[in-house]
């Protein structure tokens, strides 16, 4: 097994990159329609699209970890093409109306806002009981609607049940998703839990009708904004989002025609991005019940810690001693605590540096010679040992013939799961490991 210097320092800053903080996107035009902890910045991807067409060509641009969108919605206002893949249902519906927001007719929008502003102001709904139900298959710790709120939700289930038109359906499902867990009795601390395990109050009363209102209101201003900016071109770019996963769908790309990839694949934290969607997943009618949920989480990238803990020893597939020797260290963390102990956390991280090698190889017989990759990652912490997953795929990708061109910082401090020994929690430990974010940049 060949040897690879694992280096132990966090790279400096460099690269020129905006901050990939998604908090940016909360001004955005698109971008602020949905709340995404997991994504990136709009002005990263703008600033690396940018430098990536000095002249202005046209690119053929590839997200396989799409998110919301936010790679897709830049390429279409630059005037690049676009494909992504996306297996998280909410997100991929994110993803396919911000796409498709350029062919939306304004005036039947207009018409479906003022059809839910008069619901909101005969308030009907109060008089007859909505035919919609809360899904059955979705279960919380607590009611997750307090009981007045609720009967409005419904209400605005059955508005988009009798919606004529498809794709205005789709744009008030997004827009319901977007804001219910404001009016829930939940919130993102970050991941989801209840407002009262956060020390908040339970949301007792809302106006849902107007909530929902404003969002729309929002989404036709950025519609707008975005037809008006694409006006003007000849030839209008076009993007395409597959609610599905890239590693086992990468042959819906032809080889050989991606120009640059930007995007950014789960992190070694275990963050769960379908249990923090669960709310939109039930309540959209995206998933029916757990099966849905499991089956795709035996696709997702990395697996997640919980449905590989208990199995037999997962080897490594990439051949890396000194990554080797660090999950034989972590096997030997805490075996007493069984599944919570090191020899869990090993199979979830060899899992992941495995999917991390298919990933590449998928993404391989797609690039154009000399084709770009911009791989947004973060270094991660289990059970005390700390991962340089920027690193790690980089001589990864190496592995796999791309060059590796340059490992830039774009945050120097980020809090998320993995904070044991870690600066987040500053004299907790003697000498804490700082989380950082870096943007692995590779030619192909």
């Amino acid at each position: 097994m060949a040897s690879s210097p694992l280096r132990e320092q966090p790279p400096s800053f460099g690269g020129g990159f905006s901050d990939t903080a998604f908090t940016d996107n909360r001004t955005r035009l698109l971008h602020r329609w949905v709340p995404w902890i997991a994504g990136f910045s709009g002005s990263f991807v703008e600033d690396v699209i940018v430098d990536s067409s000095p002249n202005g060509r046209s690119l053929r641009i590839l997200d396989p970890f799409a998110g919301v969108g936010t790679t897709l919605v830049e390429a279409l206002q630059q005037g690049h093409s676009a494909t992504g893949f996306e297996i998280n249902p909410y997100a991929a519906l994110a993803s396919r109306i911000k796409c498709q927001a350029t062919g939306f007719e304004l005036e039947e929008l207009d018409w479906a806002i003022a059809r839910m502003e008069e619901l909101a102001e005969e308030e009907a709904w109060r008089a007859t009981p909505p035919a919609s139900v809360p899904p059955p298959g979705f279960r919380s710790r607590v009611p997750f609607f307090s009981a007045s709120i609720e009967p409005q939700v419904l209400a605005c289930m059955d508005f988009i049940q009798q919606e004529p038109a498809g794709w205005i359906r789709d744009v008030v499902r997004l827009a319901l998703g977007s804001v219910m867990v404001g009016f829930s009795n939940y919130s993102y601390e970050p991941s989801l839990g209840t407002r009262a395990g956060a020390g908040k109050p339970n949301v007792d009363h809302a106006d849902v009708f107007a909530v929902m209102g404003n969002k729309l209101g929002e989404m036709r201003h950025d519609i707008a904004a975005l037809q008006s900016r694409l006006a003007h071109r000849r030839r209008s770019p076009a993007a395409t989002v597959h609610p599905c996963s890239f590693m086992e769908n990468g042959g819906l790309v032809e080889s050989g025609t991606v120009d640059l990839v930007i995007t950014s694949p789960p992190y070694l934290n275990n963050y769960h991005y379908l249990r923090n969607t669960r709310p939109q997943l039930y309540w959209l009618q995206l998933v029916r019940d757990i099966s849905d949920i499991r089956a795709i989480e035996r696709q997702s990238f990395g697996q997640f810690w919980q449905t590989v803990r208990s199995g037999p020893e997962v080897p490594l597939s990439p051949s890396l001693a000194e990554l080797e020797e660090k999950l034989r260290r972590l096997r030997r963390r805490n075996v007493d605590r069984g599944t919570y102990g090191g020899p869990g956390w090993a199979n979830y991280a060899a899992t992941y540096f495995n999917d991390c090698q298919r990933f590449c190889r998928t993404l391989a017989p797609l690039m154009r010679p000399g084709g770009r990759l911009m791989v947004v990652i973060g270094n991660s912490i289990l059970q005390g040992i700390e991962f340089q997953t920027d690193r790690i795929f980089a001589e990864i990708a190496a592995l796999e013939g791309f060059e590796v061109v340059g490992i830039h910082e774009v945050r120097s401090k980020r809090t998320g799961n993995s904070v044991v020994n870690s600066a987040v929690r500053v004299g907790k430990v003697a000498r804490p490991t700082r989380l950082y974010e870096t943007a692995v940049e590779l030619r192909g």
